[in-house]
């Protein structure tokens, strides 16, 4: 008895000979299938596009502060502003930060003193206690040259008692232990000697050099 197997003759058969209508429904399907991964795959790329431009973003409003650089320099972490002394070699500290009355022999009374007053021979190199910007040099006829310096996180020093023939100029840019200027004295305080008063200020307000110079309290180093 003669044996016949139909089932992949039908199968095909019927893949060869479908029905254009059906065709066309494969083809479709094929069609969206392929439309479905390449929305999936642009929706990604758009993601990570959008997760990297938000991460940029974020960045760049953050103020990273630098620590003994100019301004406008800057470093991805905060470093605490540390003075270098204004003055270099053998002085003498005659006048510390006081909020307290001290004897001003100038004056010939007692008086506070928001700074800090050192005496050093005449001509000795004044020098920058921190990188900043030159914000103002003023020929005073009680305080000698004075020279103001612009730091970083709102922190001004001041230096009188300059010579007026100083080593830099208004809107300049200096560094750390950089010349300005040299001793010349403050006429104010004559009896003194020839000295150097350097001031601090903090958003405006004057602060103790000590805050910023190590062991300053400590007497000559």
């Amino acid at each position: 008895m003669e044996s016949r197997t139909y089932g992949n003759t039908n199968k095909g058969y019927a893949a060869t000979n479908a029905t254009p209508s059906a065709r066309r429904s494969t083809q479709m399907e094929r069609a969206r299938r392929h439309a479905i991964g390449v929305s999936a795959a642009l929706m990604v790329v758009m993601l990570t596009i959008a997760v990297v431009f938000t991460s940029l973003a974020i960045n760049s409003g953050r103020r990273p502060r630098g620590g003994d650089q100019s301004p406008g320099d800057e470093t991805p972490v905060w470093v605490p502003i540390v003075f270098t002394m204004p003055v270099s070699g053998e002085f003498d500290i005659i006048r510390y930060f006081s909020d307290e009355l001290q004897w001003n022999e100038t004056a010939g009374g007692w008086t506070g003193h928001r700074a800090v007053t050192i005496a050093v021979g005449q001509g000795t190199p004044v020098l920058a206690t921190y990188a900043g910007t030159i914000t103002n040099i003023i020929n005073d006829s009680l305080e000698g040259t004075i020279i103001e310096i612009t730091h970083r996180d709102g922190v001004v020093t001041k230096y009188m008692g300059l010579a007026s023939n100083v080593n830099v100029a208004r809107g300049a840019t200096v560094q750390r232990g950089q010349q300005i200027g040299v001793v010349g004295g403050r006429p104010v305080d004559h009896k003194d000697g020839p000295h150097v008063k350097i001031e601090v200020f903090k958003d405006g307000v004057k602060v103790n050099p000590a805050d910023y110079i190590p062991n300053l309290d400590s007497g000559n180093k």
